[in-house]
C-alpha cells in the first residue's frame, strides 16, 4: 500500500484499509501542562492485518519522536500526514511517542482561557478527521476500535472521557476501555471543572467550568431531566438500551458546534445551555432539541456509525428528526412540529433552491473535504424528508425499520442502502410493501426540490377538476415521489340557519409525476382556499393559487370584514390551528422570497397583525421577516417610511404584550431594527433603567446587543455607552461581547484593523471572531465592507483547511449577506468566474451568494 500522494484520507485508501484491518485497540496517554502549546503523548496500537504489506497510519500537525512496530524501530518521517508501517500478516503492535499541538483555535486539542478567573481548560474535537492531529491513528469512521486513555494533568484538575475513570487522583486519570467506537468519537476534556450531580442515577452528570458553577446549578435540573427522559424514550422506541456504560454532559465555552456526541460524553456549547439572555419558551424548546439531538446520537452515530462521511445524514438527519419526534411525545404542548416548520424547513429550502446545493448523499472523495458535508442539507433537509418518509411508510413500518437497522449494525458501520433495506423489510413484514428504494433514489441521491402548485376548477359549487403539478426549482428535470396532504377550506350553506358555514377537508395523496389529477377532490365543495401541504408532511415549495393567496392575506388582515362567516377566519388566522396558521404566513413570505409579491406589502400586513399576535414563536419569525425586508429587500426610501411604524409596533408589543415571551421576542426584534433617533433613545433608556420591559431583567447579552446596535447605528453617545458598559461588566464573556460590538463601528480604519486580525492573529479565539462577523458586516455599512468582499472570498481555502466545520459558513454568510447591491453581486460573480477553486468551495459560494442574487432581483423588481 503506497503512501498516498495527497494529504488526508482518500476513499480508496479507506476502503483498502477497512478490508485489511480488524481488532484495533489504542492505549493512549497524554500529558497536559498549563499554558503549553504542545501535548506529549504515547501510544500502543494493536491491530490484525490480513496481509503483509506496506500500510499508512494518519498523523499530521505534530511530531513523531520514536516509533517501533513489532519490536523493531521504524522511520518517524511523515509524508503528507502519514506514517509508513511495514505491517506483517496477523497481529501487529505499534508503539509511538509523539507531541501534538494545542491552541486557542485551529487545533484538534483546544486550549481555552477563562477570562473570568484565569483558569485554563483543554478539550478535544476530532470530527471529521482531526483525531490524526492529536495522535497517530487510522482516522476513518469504519475502523472502529477500543480505546484506553491515561491522562496526566495539573494538580486539582478533573478529566472527563468516554468511559468512567478506573483510577484517579489529583494529577492523574485513567479510564476504562471503551466499546468499539470511531476515532472521531473518542474524546477527553480536562481542567478545573466543577460537576453538578443529580440524585437520580438515570440523569447524567454535568461538568462546567468553575466560574460558571452557580449558573449551571440553576439550569442543570431541567437539562438532566430532559436527557434522562430522552434516554428512556429512545431506549423504548429503538428497542435498544443505552449503548454505553455511562453518559456525561460537558459544557464547553466557545465550542464551535451546538454539541458533539462523543460516545458516553457529549460536549455541549455552554451558551446553548446557560442562557446569556432572558429565555423564552422557544429558547427552552431549542435547548431541549439540542439535548435530545445529541442524546439520540448515542444510537444514531455512535452505536451505528456511517461507513463514510458521504452518509453523514444517517446520523445528523436522524438525530434531528428524532429529537422533534421525541418532543412530540414528551412535550406535546410545545408544538414541536410547528417549530420544525418554522426553524428546520426554511434553512433546508434556503439551500435547496440554490445552485450550490447537493444531494443528501454527498460524494466525499477525501476526508479532508468532509467538512463541506456539514450544513443545512444534512441538518435540515434530511430530517425534513425523513418526516415525509415516516408519513409515506406509516408509523409501524418506520419504527420497526429503525429497530432492525440498529440491531443488525450495533457497534459497527452501515450505509444508507442498509437503512433502506431495513425499511423495506419492515414494510413487507407488515404486509404493506412500499417502494422505499425508489423513494430513496429520488430524495437521497438527487439535489434540489420541487415547487408544487395547484390548479382546479368548479361548476355549480363543486370541484370538477383538480390537478397537482411539480417542477424542479433548479430545472434539472427531476420529478420526486411525494406523499402530502391537501387542505380544502370551503363555505357551504348551513343546514340549520340561513348563514354559511366553513367546511374543512383534507386529502392524502401519493404521487410521482409532473402532473397528478386528484380524483378524490372531484365533487367536493368548491374551495375558497387550497393548501397542498397541510400538516407539513411534504418537502418543497408549496405556492398558493391566486385566490387562496388573496384570501389568506385578507384573513390575516385585522381590518378584513369577518362576517358573514367568522368560522373561515378561525380556520386560518386564529390560534385553533397553529401549524396551519404559521404555514400560511410562510406561504405569503414565499411569495416575497421568489419576487412574486412586494416586500413592502408583506411588512405592512405583518405590522397590522403583530399588535394582536399572541403566538411567541410566530411573533419571533415574523419579526425576523420584517427585519429581512427592511434591511435587505426594501430600498432606502421605503425603509425610512416604514421604520417609524415598525419601531412603534414593536416597542408597544415589548412593553404591553400580554405574555413575557411575546414581550421578549418583540424586544429582541426592536433591538435589531431601531434606527430613528426616538427609537435609539428608547434603547439607551432601556440600558439606563429609565425604560423597562415588564417582567424582563436585562441579562448581560441583552445589554451588549443594545450597545452593539447603538455602535453600528453610529449613535453619538455610543462610544461613551460602550466605555460605561465595559466598566460595568468585567466578565470574560463581556470581553468577547465588547470585541464583537466594536467590530460594528462605522470606521474604515477600524474595519481594516479587525480584518487584519481575523487573518493573522494567533491568539484570538475562534468564537470571538464568529461573534464579531455580523457586527463587522452590519446591514447599514455595506459601502464600508464591500471592499473586503473579494478579500474574504480569497481566504476560503485557508479557512477550509484550518478552521472548524461551521466557521466557513459563518464567514461567507456575514460577508455576502451584508451586501445588497448589483456591484457586490458582480464582484462575487467575477470571483467565481476567475478563480480556480475546488468544487467544494465553489458550491459553498454559490449556495450563500444566492441570497445576494435574490436580494438584487427583489430590489430591481419592486422599486418602491
Amino acid at each position: 500500500m503506497a503512501i498516498p500522494a495527497d494529504p488526508g484520507v482518500s476513499h480508496s485508501l479507506a476502503i483498502a484499509r477497512a478490508a485489511r484491518l480488524s481488532d484495533l485497540r489504542y492505549r493512549l496517554s497524554f500529558t497536559i501542562k498549563e499554558h503549553e502549546s504542545a501535548v506529549a503523548g504515547a501510544e500502543t496500537l494493536t491491530f490484525v492485518s490480513k496481509s503483509a504489506d506496506d500500510l499508512v497510519l494518519d498523523y499530521r500537525d505534530g511530531v513523531v519522536q520514536s516509533a517501533t512496530l513489532n519490536g523493531k524501530a521504524i522511520s518517524t518521517r511523515l509524508d503528507n500526514g502519514h506514517l509508513h508501517l511495514p505491517a506483517v500478516a496477523g497481529q501487529n503492535t505499534l508503539t509511538v511517542a509523539f507531541s501534538s499541538n494545542a491552541g486557542p483555535a485551529g487545533k484538534a486539542i483546544t486550549r481555552y482561557e477563562d477570562k473570568d478567573d484565569g483558569s485554563e481548560y483543554f478539550y478535544t474535537l476530532f470530527v471529521p478527521m482531526d483525531a490524526s492531529m492529536a495522535f497517530p491513528c487510522f482516522d476513518q469512521p469504519d475502523l472502529k476500535a477500543r480505546f484506553t486513555l491515561d491522562l496526566q494533568h495539573p494538580l486539582g484538575w478533573s478529566a472527563i472521557g468516554n468511559t468512567a475513570p478506573i483510577k484517579a487522583d489529583t494529577t492523574h486519570s485513567q479510564f476504562a476501555e471503551t466499546r468499539p467506537i470511531s476515532t472521531y468519537l473518542f474524546a477527553f476534556a480536562a481542567g478545573p471543572f466543577a460537576s453538578v450531580h443529580s440524585q437520580n442515577p438515570a440523569e447524567p452528570t454535568i461538568y462546567v467550568r468553575r466560574s460558571q458553577l452557580a449558573r449551571a446549578r440553576q439550569e442543570a435540573p431541567q437539562v438532566q431531566q430532559m436527557a434522562a427522559r430522552g434516554i428512556a424514550y429512545f431506549s423504548d422506541y429503538f428497542e435498544q438500551p443505552f449503548p454505553f456504560p455511562k453518559y456525561d454532559l460537558v459544557l464547553i465555552p466557545g465550542f464551535p458546534f451546538g454539541g458533539m456526541e462523543h460516545a458516553g460524553a457529549t460536549f455541549l456549547n455552554e451558551d446553548g445551555i446557560l442562557f446569556r439572555s432572558t429565555p423564552t419558551a422557544s429558547d427552552y424548546f431549542r435547548r431541549n432539541t439540542l439535548v435530545l439531538h445529541e442524546t439520540c446520537h448515542q444510537w444514531f452515530g455512535d452505536l451505528v456509525t456511517m461507513r463514510w462521511f458521504d452518509d453523514l445524514w444517517l446520523k445528523e438527519g436522524f438525530a434531528q428528526y428524532m429529537a422533534y419526534k421525541a418532543l412530540a411525545q414528551l412535550e406535546p404542548a410545545s408544538n414541536p412540529w410547528k417549530h420544525f416548520y418554522e426553524d428546520i424547513k426554511p434553512l433546508a429550502y434556503g439551500i435547496d433552491e440554490t445552485q450550490g446545493t447537493t444531494p443528501i448523499f454527498q460524494n466525499i472523495v477525501n476526508l479532508k473535504d468532509a467538512k463541506s458535508a456539514y450544513g443545512a442539507i444534512v441538518y435540515q433537509k434530511a430530517p425534513a424528508v425523513l418526516k415525509q418518509l415516516n408519513y409515506f411508510l406509516d408509523e409501524d413500518a418506520f419504527r420497526n425499520g429503525l429497530r432492525l437497522y440498529l440491531k443488525e449494525h450495533a457497534y459497527a458501520n452501515a450505509e444508507w442502502a442498509d437503512l433502506i433495506r431495513a425499511f423495506e423489510t419492515a414494510s413487507d413484514q407488515l404486509g404493506r410493501h412500499q417502494d422505499v428504494q425508489g423513494w430513496a433514489k429520488a430524495w437521497i441521491t438527487r439535489r434540489g426540490m420541487p415547487e408544487v402548485s395547484v390548479d382546479y376548477s368548479c361548476n355549480g359549487g363543486k370541484v370538477t377538476a383538480f390537478t397537482l403539478s411539480q417542477r424542479d426549482v433548479l430545472e434539472d428535470g427531476y420529478v420526486w415521489p411525494m406523499a402530502n396532504e391537501i387542505l380544502l377550506i370551503s363555505t357551504v350553506p348551513s343546514e340549520t340557519t340561513q348563514a354559511v358555514q366553513t367546511n374543512i377537508q383534507t386529502i392524502k395523496v401519493q404521487w410521482n409525476a409532473a402532473t397528478f389529477p386528484v380524483a378524490a377532490a372531484i365533487g367536493k365543495p368548491c374551495p375558497k382556499l387550497v393548501f397542498a401541504n397541510e400538516e407539513d408532511y411534504g418537502y418543497g415549495r408549496f405556492l398558493l393559487d391566486p385566490a387562496s393567496d388573496s384570501l389568506a392575506a385578507s384573513l390575516f388582515d385585522p381590518d378584513y370584514q369577518r362576517e358573514p362567516n367568522p368560522e373561515i377566519f378561525a380556520s386560518v388566522a386564529d390560534q385553533t390551528a397553529p401549524l396551519r396558521r404559521t404555514m400560511l404566513w410562510g406561504a405569503l413570505w414565499d411569495d416575497v422570497h421568489v419576487a412574486k409579491s412586494s416586500p413592502r406589502g408583506f411588512v405592512e400586513l405583518a405590522l397590522k397583525s403583530l399588535p394582536t399576535e399572541t403566538d411567541e414563536s410566530l411573533a419571533r419569525v415574523q419579526g425576523s421577516r420584517v427585519t429581512m425586508a427592511l434591511h435587505s429587500y426594501l430600498h432606502d426610501a421605503s425603509r425610512k417610511l416604514l421604520a417609524p411604524r415598525a419601531e412603534s409596533v414593536l416597542a408597544d408589543r415589548m412593553l404591553n404584550a400580554p405574555t413575557l415571551g411575546v414581550r421578549i421576542v418583540n424586544f429582541r426584534t426592536f433591538t435589531g431594527i431601531a434606527e430613528t433617533p426616538a427609537a435609539l433613545q428608547q434603547g439607551k433608556d432601556l440600558l439606563a433603567g429609565k425604560l423597562a420591559v415588564p417582567g424582563l431583567t436585562l441579562k448581560p447579552l441583552d445589554r451588549w446587543n443594545l450597545v452593539a446596535h447603538l455602535i453600528a447605528m453610529d449613535d453619538p453617545e455610543a462610544e461613551a455607552i460602550l466605555a460605561s458598559e465595559k466598566a460595568r461588566d468585567h466578565s470574560g464573556e463581556a470581553q468577547k461581547y465588547a470585541y464583537a460590538a466594536e467590530a460594528g463601528t462605522p470606521s474604515a480604519d477600524l474595519k481594516d484593523h479587525y480584518f487584519d486580525e481575523y487573518l493573522h492573529s494567533q491568539t484570538i479565539q475562534e468564537d470571538w471572531i464568529t461573534q464579531s462577523l455580523c457586527p463587522f458586516n452590519s446591514w447599514n455599512q455595506s459601502a464600508l465592507t464591500e471592499p473586503y468582499l473579494t478579500r474574504a472570498l480569497n481566504e476560503l481555502p485557508d479557512i477550509k483547511q484550518h478552521r472548524k466545520i461551521f466557521f466557513l459558513g459563518a464567514w461567507l454568510g456575514a460577508f455576502l449577506e451584508g451586501q445588497n447591491s448589483p456591484e457586490a453581486q458582480s464582484a462575487v460573480h467575477a470571483w467565481l468566474a476567475a478563480q480556480d477553486i475546488d468544487p467544494d468551495l465553489r458550491l459553498k459560494v454559490l449556495e450563500v451568494s444566492d441570497s445576494l442574487d435574490r436580494t438584487v432581483l427583489i430590489r430591481q423588481r419592486f422599486t418602491e
